[in-house]
């Protein structure tokens, strides 16, 4: 049951019930139809579906276009973790 023990999947558990129940709340209480909400979540996922191809069209793109790398990127190229000991290399300007 470590499965459930992971956070990721306990707020993904929690966020699919509270969101279930606010569409059952929309469509007993509030009279909403059910073709609204289907059209909805329909329209929901593909969005996230197109934002999720765009950022793997545009990210290599930017990657491309900028010049220098950023500073998280050089810091994990500097530090390498071998048996839990950090060691400390010349940055790629050192080296050049």
């Amino acid at each position: 049951m470590k499965f459930f023990r992971d956070p990721l999947v306990r707020r993904f558990i929690s966020a699919s019930f509270f969101a279930a129940a606010f569409v059952w709340v929309a469509i007993v209480f509030f009279d909403v139809e059910t073709a609204v909400v289907r059209v909805f979540f329909i329209y929901s996922v593909g969005l996230v579906v197109l934002m999720v191809l765009a950022a793997l069209v545009l990210f290599p793109l930017i990657g491309l276009f900028r010049g220098k790398r950023s500073r998280l990127l050089e810091r994990a190229e500097n530090t390498e973790t071998a048996n839990g000991v950090e060691e400390n290399r010349p940055s790629r300007e050192e080296r050049e």
